[in-house]
């Protein structure tokens, strides 16, 4: 089991490698990349080291999911007892669709599921170090204040009153930085949050865990109270406006080892003519998380939905303009320049590329004249 268990990350991150760097930088990438955030300066310093690629944009993404990896491991330790059920948590941890995501695209979630992991681990073998953690915390990111609110509630359930103090103290200090902004009249997104958080973990996976979640609330630990605080959080704000799903996200994804162990539990505790039943529903929900990721995978090479479409066509358009000695340009579509900027193009007046997203046609203009036409081919 533990050879498979190597085996298996070499050839997932292989295909990671390989997928990011063939993937076109998307449009939510590009404009963070742009935008001066310190994760964007961060991303901005590295690519000016390994070069403007599609490659060296996820790299960092990419190590922080090995290491994310590595300290999901370690956790699964302390709540698992087998060492092949930690292997299969860890999997199982792997496959999900939002970390998957995560992994692969230059976004702030997989630094967020790092750093939540991180905190968890250090708190289960480096108690005092996890406090000075929660306190570089409180001005890296506003998603944190949702992780003060569960350690709120996790104190007052240990009826621990000093950490209650540090806790409230720490989120008075992040809300009070930050200031996190909850606005409007009552839009009702709540359907849209429960579908994103269906593709998150996969729709069956996902019910499945909130199954979980309700099974352990029996005997709460602190990773129940930050995933199911966060879970409880984005649902109570989709009822008064759109929220931003990678700010719970990582907060929720890190108790899928409460869902392995659930299963595992009940699985054992049956008399073996009981268990093909658990057996099925565990080909059932492993089988359509297969499925669901291979769908996520492949979607963008065959629907030409904008959420989809977003990754193809830039770079090769950076290409073909290359071929063709354009260098110099500006675009109808602001994000579309930002990208062939991206791979190499430069900002200015001497050519216009018109890119109608509908037909795939893209038009050059050259002192306000028609210069080339061509159809873009995928």
């Amino acid at each position: 089991m533990k050879k498979f268990f190597y085996l298996y990350f070499i050839i997932y991150y292989v295909f990671i490698i390989i997928y990011a760097n063939y993937l076109n930088i998307g449009d939510f990438e590009v404009n963070y990349l742009y935008q001066n955030y310190p994760l964007s300066v961060f991303e901005n310093k590295i690519l000016s080291i390994f070069g403007y690629t599609n490659l060296s944009l996820r790299l960092p993404s990419i190590i922080l999911s090995i290491f994310s990896i590595f300290l999901y491991y370690k956790i699964s330790q302390k709540y698992l007892k087998q060492e092949k059920d930690v292997y299969l948590s860890t999997i199982i941890f792997s496959l999900l669709p939002g970390f998957i995501i995560a992994t692969f695209l230059f976004n702030k979630s997989i630094y967020l599921i790092f750093m939540v992991l991180f905190f968890i681990y250090c708190f289960l073998y480096y108690r005092f170090f996890s406090y000075i953690l929660l306190l570089v915390y409180t001005i890296l990111n506003y998603s944190f204040m949702f992780l003060y609110l569960a350690l709120i509630f996790y104190s007052i359930y240990k009826k621990d009153t000093r950490f209650l103090i540090y806790s409230i103290i720490l989120f008075a200090i992040n809300a009070n930085y930050f200031n996190y902004d909850i606005q409007g009249h009552p839009k009702g997104h709540f359907i849209d949050i429960i579908l994103v958080y269906s593709a998150i973990f996969s729709p069956f996976v996902f019910f499945y865990f909130i199954h979980s979640l309700i099974r352990i609330s029996k005997k709460p630990t602190l990773l129940w109270f930050i995933s199911t605080s966060a879970l409880l959080f984005s649902i109570l704000l989709s009822f008064r406006q759109k929220i931003k799903i990678d700010d719970f996200a990582p907060f929720v994804i890190v108790s899928v080892i409460f869902m392995v162990a659930v299963f595992l539990n009940g699985y054992r505790v049956r008399l073996k003519i009981f268990r093909p039943s658990y057996r099925n529903l565990f080909i059932f929900l492993f089988s359509t998380l297969i499925l669901f990721d291979f769908i996520l995978l492949t979607t963008p090479y065959f629907f030409n939905n904008k959420i989809f479409t977003q990754f193809r066509y830039s770079k090769n358009i950076a290409t073909i303009l290359k071929n063709k000695n354009i260098d110099y340009i500006r675009c109808n579509d602001t994000t579309l320049c930002k990208k062939l900027y991206f791979y190499g193009l430069k900002k200015g007046d001497k050519y216009f590329v018109y890119f109608d997203k509908n037909s795939k046609k893209v038009s050059i203009l050259h002192n306000e004249k028609k210069y080339k036409n061509f159809m873009f081919q995928k």
